[in-house]
């Protein structure tokens, strides 16, 4: 759902303030119930779950998941610091064995993806794969990546970050920025989503350690409190509107180097952007989208002219529909047996 545009960025400036709105993700949550180390998943008091042995699931049909089943200790700061900033930095929230293992897959998938691509240097200026390649929904091309990316480890994070009860997948992204790539302008990713809610989030998986100069992604923190503010989609008017704003309103930014096994999590209202890759070496890395089960697809944040929004990677669901369709699998859910 990219747009393809010209060079960046275009110099422009603007006076518009912060918003004043309450930041949507600190109010009216229930805290996060975190795993105790070694226990398995930690289903809160008076939330329901199933005895062991039995098949009668109690809230949310359970589907067909991936391995790394043992939880992430996800701590109090860590939520504070997604609801406050609208993205986090865990770590290691895979092991070095399991990256190694499950990178040769997710690589082949890719790689396979974008053979007969054409160089950087022959590319056209206003063509999408000069900021990085990416290729949608690796889990539905082969079982090993899709246990990977269906991990209930991972659907946990989400699901305690965002404080809600179960999460499905929207869709999982290779990106692969590289060599000579451009930059990722800056960009939010809930303007052009027909998910209009606060419980949306994107956990980014380096599969090689990313270094400041293969452009990790970076975060200008608390803009997720403001939801649309800028620009739609993801080009040089964005880059211009936002590299402005967040100067004239003197927003911090974050942006550190991931190692693999780490992971960053955050809104689809944050602004966000990556540098060029310096490096001489490709940036792999993999995303996951994960929304609320129970949403109803929504397009009122997208642009008019492209409403109704139809996405493929919702099955085809029409706003005001259940987001449901057997594609966007519950990857978590509070209700499922006690590990």
């Amino acid at each position: 759902m990219h747009s393809k545009r010209s060079r960046l960025p275009i110099a422009r400036s603007t006076s518009r303030a912060p918003c004043n709105r309450p930041n949507p993700l600190t109010s009216k949550l229930r805290p996060v119930s975190c795993p105790v180390p070694g226990k398995g998943w930690n289903v809160p008091v008076g939330m329901p779950c199933r005895a062991k042995g039995s098949t009668a699931m109690t809230a949310v049909e359970r589907t067909d998941v991936g391995g790394l089943a043992t939880p992430y200790p996800l701590s109090a700061e860590h939520v504070r610091q997604y609801r406050e900033n609208g993205h986090v930095h865990l770590r290691d929230v895979c092991t070095k064995s399991e990256v190694a293992e499950y990178r040769e897959v997710l690589k082949s998938v890719t790689t396979e993806r974008f053979a007969g691509a054409s160089k950087m240097c022959d590319r056209p200026e206003d063509d999408f794969s000069r900021v990085f390649m990416q290729t949608f929904n690796l889990r539905e091309a082969d079982e090993r990546a899709a246990r990977f990316i269906q991990s209930p480890r991972f659907g946990k994070i989400a699901a305690d970050l965002m404080g809600v009860d179960a999460v499905r997948i929207y869709y999982d992204k290779a990106m692969f920025k590289e060599p000579e790539s451009w930059i990722t302008p800056w960009h939010q990713d809930g303007p052009h989503w027909p998910l209009h809610s606060d419980h949306v989030l994107t956990m980014w998986i380096p599969l090689v350690d990313a270094t400041i100069d293969m452009g990790p992604p970076r975060f200008a923190s608390g803009t997720h409190s403001c939801r649309i503010l800028g620009p739609r989609g993801i080009h040089s008017e964005s880059e211009s509107f936002f590299h402005d704003y967040i100067r004239a309103n003197r927003i911090p930014v974050l942006e550190e180097e991931i190692p693999a096994g780490d992971a960053t999590l955050h809104s689809h209202w944050v602004v966000h952007g990556a540098r060029a890759n310096t490096s001489g070496r490709i940036r792999e890395a993999l995303g996951i989208t994960f929304y609320e089960d129970g949403m109803v697809v929504d397009d009122s944040a997208c642009s008019a002219e492209n409403r109704p929004v139809i996405d493929a990677n919702l099955g085809n669901r029409r706003p005001g529909q259940r987001a449901d369709h057997p594609r966007n699998q519950v990857v978590f859910a509070r209700s499922w047996t006690v590990l």
